[in-house]
């Protein structure tokens, strides 16, 4: 119970980094907006990783493990979504690249050899049909190559969490985080814009909100995985894009149209499926 809680809270949270990141983006590339919110995610996870750290042992297999959990999480596996919004509207990238809880739940009976219950594989295809039903609205013209790239970064993040597991198991939760951050910032540090750094609304909304929001959704997801497994809490923490309709609904004055009302009661049905377990 408590892991699902800990991944709907991550939910909501990355929920609200998307509103702070769109607010950040607004003047700057994606590269420099990420590597803002990157930079001081980094930053809110140092004290907690330097506590524990000095009694941390990272062996030869598990460094090599944490650099490619880095590199398909927050590499790959974003700019791949980047791309594909550049290429194909919402509508499709979106969808496409939330069929990633499904790679988890199947690939996790083979990297694993994990024994998945029929209801956690039914609640990971009700979370996309509900982010499909509010998102994928069709219309409009799009390259194939959109879908091509939404489909990359979800296959992508899903081996990233599924290394989650192995990592959780031997290293602490912040030294996890902290490590996978900082190589991501190393990378990011390569395309970020350097006549960008300084702008003030990507400092502030990318930055400082979108960091801490990104530092507490993966603190809290770390957690549930580390109490549980990544296939069994995949699933509400991959229901962000339902809480960011909710809350453009809440904070913009959107109205709540039968799509997203849909949408979230197919939610409710698949917390509620994984809660039987």
């Amino acid at each position: 119970m408590i892991e699902i809680l800990l991944a709907l809270t991550a939910a909501v949270c990355w929920a609200l980094n998307g509103v702070a990141y769109r607010k950040g983006v607004a003047e700057v590339s994606v590269f420099t907006a990420n590597f803002h919110r990157t930079l001081f995610a980094t930053l809110f996870f140092l004290p907690l990783a330097l506590i524990d750290l000095p009694r941390t042992v990272i062996d030869f297999n598990t460094a090599i493990v944490l650099v490619i959990s880095a590199i398909l999480s927050f590499y790959i596996g974003d700019l791949s979504y980047f791309a594909a919004l550049k290429r194909a509207p919402v509508s499709v990238a979106l969808p496409a690249a939330s069929t990633y809880p499904i790679y988890v739940v199947l690939f996790s009976t083979v990297i694993y050899g994990a024994r998945i219950q029929p209801n956690t594989l039914l609640s990971a295809l009700l979370v996309f049909l509900a982010v499909y039903i509010i998102y994928g609205r069709g219309g409009g013209d799009f390259r194939s190559s959109g879908l091509f790239f939404a489909l990359l970064a979800a296959f992508s993040w899903s081996l990233a969490i599924l290394t989650l597991d192995f990592l959780t198991d031997r290293l602490p939760v912040s030294v996890v985080a902290f490590t996978r951050m900082l190589l991501c910032l190393i990378l990011l540090s390569f395309t970020a814009k350097r006549d960008e750094i300084v702008k003030k609304d990507s400092i502030i909304y990318a930055g400082v909100f979108g960091g801490f929001l990104s530092f507490s959704g993966v603190a809290v997801f770390l957690t549930a995985i580390k109490l549980s497994s990544s296939w069994s809490v995949v699933q509400p923490s991959a229901t962000s894009p339902v809480f960011s309709a909710i809350f453009g609904s809440l904070l913009l004055k959107e109205k709540i149209d039968f799509r997203l009302a849909a949408g979230i009661c197919i939610i409710v049905i698949s917390i509620f499926l994984l809660l039987l377990q």
